[in-house]
């Protein structure tokens, strides 16, 4: 199918060749001021011209103009200085857009600022960090583009202060996935996961990300439900012009490219990213646990029979490339009465074989190994992503439509061979773990300049619609004693598990600003509200195979036939297996939950150089979530109230030094899943999982200080340092009653903890090194490190003990690192080298028993070459993923430090494997 898609997009790539090159180009571009405002209103004009135009709602203006020319355009608005940008010129294929930041007109009187485009626009890249009104760090789409990150999850690891876990949990500040909030577009995202408070950032993918924004402290208008950071995803929007892009990239893993691949048959839609069916409970097998329980031995035997006896098999092929194909389209049209309607949709399609090995182990608290297993796993991954984003705007008013949908299936199938000295047996396991993820999200948002007073008004009103269903989850397990002459299967961990989850949510938000003028100064007073309605719906149901009884007329030779024949139809029967079903009746719960606030905020100049934005946000929040817990219902309800305040007080020691101080007040309320009393084993992960229905919210305190620095266009300089002090917070840890080789995880509030830390990040573009060298004026060289220390204490409520006492906080490291050099030229090529590290991270938290399980510091180091072609309409990328191929180790801190040493144990370790990946893209400059 893969084939078809790259005729495809090759058809389409010939059918345009032949258009001619354009003689005019649009330019666009945004007028904004130092606090990041749109100046709606603004004059753009372009002397010697009849060209003049003014800024619509967001800041936005657009002129066509003839390539080869060179041009002046002025900017003027009411109350700040005029800015002359010049030397003007567009080219066919580029991306001629320009940011221009207007400051506020001096005392002297009318100051006209001369720059370039270049210099306007690289300054741009980091006005927003620099004048937003919380401390902030980001990444914008021209680097994005610049890395091999292929989704949102794992550019974030490039942002200062920030980490990935897993490839798409992020943890901000040394702060786990649960203290971090996620917004798209303005709205805010649900958790993604049936296991955890998260929301996974592998399903977007990056090529659809206009920029990536973390706000490290609080606000009043945004959430106030976090403590690590606040990260806010902005995808495209209206294109500046109108343009056909495709591409395609294959990528080749040194684990798998051309090697074998072993799974059970995939169905004929896996491929798209769906199931075909085949995997579902059958039509006609009983709806419920009681209903099958109801029914006698041999009706039992024939809705076994339903089951699909095929999905055992196991097929072997050679894992193909990394595939990957994207196409874009935009385009941008004029109206009447100086109205534009934008438009832009993109689809993604991804398609990867990962095979690589995993060494486990587990061991007794005094060291003795229980087992030591090696798992072949064989990861089928199929992603299609699309967004369709629709903008019309007119003078002072604008409305836009947003949707990004996206589906990611995981089917990893996985055989694990080894041997448990604690049952005196070899082990042959096999298992297909699927998941199939659907993130769905629309919002429909106006901006509005009122006439009356320049009052704005902003709304938004969205939907989003998270699913994840495991359908036919299967496990296989033989033993085999060292008195036994073969392997027999083991009922218990030969299970069949079936879930599907649903979660919807509906928000809606407004927020006035009011402008103001006080003793010589610009004010802003901003008040709004919003309302976020969740609503959950989770259902599982699980089955193993058991000796129809009565057992002692079974047929023993069963027991030892190979996993692809020993559940054949002929043998579910009397004298041979039957499905027993041993759902719990908390293994399905269904949640509601809705939080209503309202907001106060003062943007006050208090003179030249000193801005203060404070403010207060408060929430109302109400959860019921209702299921069984020992075949008695049970309903939790929670009502709490929330009073937030925040202050932002920013120092402008001068045009190019700030110095931040920022103290607020935020929570972390406990999710669905974290209070949900169900219990899953993850035979992948070799533990188990449940909730706590009696946590409580975490109210935690935050105050932090930076310096910043921009001592040119383009670059800066930046180092700070953060407290916060958490009152309950919420930990994933080892149940004290779990024993060596079954152990379960479960939530749990601790009395406190404290987190300290300090940040330092640095930009700087390399041209000092050799004055006149257009090489290294060319160079830019970028980093950040983050240093970080918590201590916990934590009372075990069973002993009375402190348990781990003075440990960080779960998923916090005591460093980061984050390093890059990047080289760009239009005339010749386009290079980056990026270097990613993590110090050692507390990844599962032990128990007076057993240790805590700490991830062990990898080298990650990625290059990537560009090079424009055809008339800078193609570029040509090679990536070089994971050069060092370090690998990914866990491993049981025994030693006392939390640096890996020669007493700690290994947990897990595998070598995820390099990936050199070429890919093409060829852009169309669509005639208007």
């Amino acid at each position: 199918m893969s084939k078809k898609l790259l005729s495809l997009l090759l058809l389409v790539l010939v059918a345009y060749l032949p258009v001619l090159a354009q003689t005019t180009v649009k330019l666009s571009g945004k007028v904004i001021n130092t606090r990041n405002e749109a100046v709606p209103g603004a004059t753009v004009i372009i002397p010697g011209t009849q060209r003049k135009t003014a800024a619509d709602v967001e800041g936005r203006f657009s002129f066509l103009l003839e390539v080869g020319k060179k041009y002046t355009i002025q900017v003027s608005s009411a109350g700040y200085s005029s800015k002359s940008l010049e030397d003007v010129e567009v080219k066919a294929g580029d991306d001629n857009t320009v940011t221009v930041v207007l400051e506020t007109k001096s005392e002297l009187g009318e100051v006209v600022v001369r720059t370039s485009v270049k210099k306007e626009t690289t300054s741009a890249l980091i006005n927003l960090q620099r004048n937003n009104t919380a401390v902030s760090s980001g990444i914008a789409a021209d680097l994005i583009k610049r890395t091999p990150d292929r989704t949102t999850g794992e550019v974030l690891k490039r942002v200062s202060g920030a980490s990935i876990q897993d490839n798409k949990f992020v943890i901000v500040r040394g702060l786990s996935d649960r203290y971090n909030a996620a917004f798209i577009n303005n709205a805010q995202l649900p958790s993604s996961e049936p296991d955890r408070k998260a929301f996974s950032f592998d399903v977007i993918p990056a090529n659809m990300i206009d920029n990536i924004i973390i706000n490290k402290t609080a606000t009043p208008e945004l959430t106030g439900e976090f403590a690590g950071g606040l990260i806010q995803v902005q995808t495209k929007d209206v294109p500046s012009r109108n343009f056909l892009s495709i591409g395609a990239q294959l990528g080749f893993n040194t684990n798998s490219a051309f090697k074998d691949f072993t799974s059970n048959p995939r169905s004929s839609t896996d491929w798209l990213g769906w199931d075909n069916g085949n995997r579902k409970l059958p039509a006609g097998f009983p709806a419920t646990r009681v209903e099958y329980a109801g029914l006698t031995t041999d009706q039992q035997v024939e809705k076994s029979k339903l089951f699909n006896d095929q999905v055992y098999q196991q097929q072997t092929v050679t894992a193909l490339p990394i595939q990957q194909y994207n196409i874009s389209y935009g385009s941008a049209k004029s109206l009447k009465n100086d109205a534009k309607l934008g438009f832009i949709a993109s689809v993604v399609y991804r398609n990867a074989q990962l095979r690589y090995d995993v060494s486990r182990q587990f061991n007794q608290a005094d060291g003795t190994p229980i087992f030591n297993f090696l798992d072949n796993q064989n990861r089928y991954q199929t992603n299609i992503g699309a967004l369709v984003n629709l903008t019309y705007s007119q003078k002072n008013n604008k409305i836009s439509f947003k949707n990004i949908f996206n589906r990611f299936f995981d089917d990893n199938f996985f055989e694990r061979n080894g041997f448990n000295t604690n049952r005196n047996q070899d082990i042959n396991f096999y298992s297909s773990f699927l998941n199939q993820r659907s993130f769905y999200s629309g919002q429909l948002e106006g901006d509005h300049q009122l006439n009356w007073k320049r009052i704005k008004f902003r709304w938004n009103a969205g939907y989003s619609l998270v699913t994840r269903t495991q359908p036919d989850l299967r496990t296989q397990q033989y033993v085999k004693s060292s008195t036994a002459n073969e392997f027999e299967i083991d009922p218990d961990d030969t299970r069949r598990f079936f879930s599907d989850l649903k979660d919807h949510t509906l928000t809606a938000s407004g927020a006035f600003t009011v402008p103001f003028e006080l003793f010589k100064q610009k004010h802003n007073l901003k008040f709004g509200g919003s309302s976020i309605v969740r609503f959950r719906d989770f259902n599982s149901r699980i089955f193993r195979y058991i000796e129809t009884p009565p057992i002692e007329s079974f047929d023993k030779d069963l027991a030892s036939l190979p996993f692809d024949k020993i559940f054949l139809t002929d043998n579910i029967r009397r004298g041979g297996f039957v499905l027993d079903e041993f759902t719990n009746s908390q293994d399905k719960y269904y949640g509601i939950s809705a939080i209503n606030s309202g907001f106060l905020l003062f943007d006050n100049k208090l003179s030249d150089d000193i801005r203060l934005v404070w403010g207060a946000r408060l929430e109302f929040f109400e959860q019921y979530l209702n299921t069984e817990l020992d075949a008695k219902e049970v309903n939790l309800n929670t009502e709490t109230w929330d009073f937030l305040p925040s202050l932002n007080l920013t120092w402008s020691l001068n045009t190019r030094n700030n110095l931040r101080f920022a103290a607020f007040q935020t929570v972390a309320r406990p999710e669905f899943r974290e209070i949900a009393p169900f219990a899953f084993f993850d035979y992948e992960a070799n533990y188990g999982v449940s909730g706590n229905p009696d946590l409580k919210r975490t109210k935690i305190l935050n105050l932090d200080l930076r310096y910043e620095m921009y001592p040119a266009a383009g670059e800066t300089f930046s180092i700070g340092a953060f407290y916060k002090s958490f009152t309950d917070p919420i930990e994933f840890r080892l149940d004290p009653g779990s024993n060596a080789d079954r152990r379960l995880y479960f939530y749990q509030n601790a009395g406190s903890a404290n987190t300290y830390g300090a940040e330092l990040e640095i930009r700087k573009n390399m041209g000092f090194l050799s004055k006149g060298s257009q090489f290294w004026k060319n160079v830019t060289a970028f980093g950040n490190l983050t240093y970080l220390f918590s201590d916990v204490s934590f009372p075990d409520e069973v002993s009375g003990q402190p348990v781990n006492s003075n440990r960080p906080i779960q998923g916090q490291s005591p460093y980061l690192i984050n390093a890059g050099i990047q080289y760009s030229s239009e005339k010749y090529l386009n290079a980056t080298i990026l270097y990613n590290r993590i110090g050692p991270r507390l990844a599962l938290v032990g128990n007076t028993e057993f240790p805590d399980i700490y991830e062990r510091p990898r080298h990650l180091l990625d290059f990537q070459l560009s090079k424009r072609i055809l008339d800078k309409k193609g570029e040509l990328k090679l990536t070089f993923s994971d050069i060092l191929n370090n690998p990914i180790y866990l491993y049981e801190n025994v030693g006392g430090s939390k640096e890996f040493n020669g007493n700690d144990r290994m947990f897990s370790s595998y070598r995820p494997g390099s990936t050199i990946s070429v890919g093409f893209t060829y852009d169309f400059d669509l005639k208007k």
